[in-house]
């Protein structure tokens, strides 16, 4: 097993965010002729996101689930790994590979906006085995940057989010700051 991290390379706002725990799918032995330890890998995810309020605060990305499932069809057992996530938003519909697993992404960050309301991330494509790119349903606000790395072999099978947390009536929240990916093969 080989494990890296591929994020976007930038410190996306907040030094009131916290990094939460590394969190990785769990490894399932198989057996053919001798065993071998596979890391179940990621395929498809749901995005947390608050809609515009308008006048009201907003934080748009609140937290990324992941669904981890067997890379090599032994077994049907899916199951969702889930860094800290923030209080606001609803969670969106599935978004999936058509083929494969997620080797790469590209987060979507609002730069901050002085006295402005700030949200910072907004939403995330990921790029599958397959070539195919995915995108969820995120929010408005911000660019995306560059691609992350490419999971060499393999595909993403953890997640590590840096969020702030909730700050209080009348101050400017802005939940989901960063995202780091890690990879398996």
């Amino acid at each position: 097993m080989h494990t890296g991290s591929s994020d976007d390379g930038e410190d996306n706002k907040a030094e009131v965010s916290m990094l939460s725990g590394k969190l990785m799918c769990k490894p399932s032995t198989l057996q053919l002729g001798r065993m071998a330890t596979l890391l179940h890998m990621i395929t498809w995810y749901l995005l947390q996101v608050e809609e515009y309020g308008g006048a009201d605060d907003d934080t748009a990305l609140n937290g990324i689930r992941l669904y981890c499932i067997n890379p090599n069809n032994t077994d049907s057992t899916v199951y969702s790994i889930e860094s800290d996530s923030g209080k606001f938003g609803q969670w969106s519909i599935i978004t999936w590979c058509p083929r494969g697993f997620l080797v790469s992404f590209q987060l979507k960050v609002e730069t901050p906006q002085g006295i402005i309301d700030d949200t910072a991330a907004n939403g995330i494509k990921f790029r599958c085995t397959s070539g195919a790119i995915i995108e969820g349903v995120g929010s408005t606000f911000g660019d995306y940057g560059g691609w992350s790395n490419t999971c060499i072999r393999g595909g993403i099978c953890g997640i590590q989010t840096k969020l702030e947390s909730y700050q209080g009536a009348f101050v400017d929240d802005t939940a989901l700051n960063d995202v780091r990916f890690f990879c398996c093969d």
